[in-house]
């Protein structure tokens, strides 16, 4: 529930992919919002559905979580909404 995510600190990066139709893009947000991580990256995938390492834009989906892995930044950002993609 949102409380539970509320106190969870732990850095995560959240991708959602444009067309998901096995997780709501809505709920990735709403799930976003309620984490109470001060760092916490949302990738809004282009062209995207739940199988997004299959399809077009999976090298940006690749390349985003080997940055924040390695880095903890996606594109230099610590925090946010990206859309990536578009």
């Amino acid at each position: 529930n949102a409380a539970m995510v509320a106190k969870m600190q732990t850095p995560t990066l959240t991708i959602t992919g444009q067309h998901d139709k096995q997780v709501a893009p809505d709920r990735v947000r709403e799930f976003f919002a309620d984490l109470g991580a001060p760092q916490k990256v949302l990738i809004d995938l282009a062209c995207s559905s739940h199988n997004a390492m299959w399809e077009k834009n999976r090298l940006l989906m690749f390349r985003a979580s080997l940055e924040w892995l390695t880095s903890g930044t996606v594109t230099g950002a610590r925090d946010g909404t990206l859309r990536l993609g578009y």
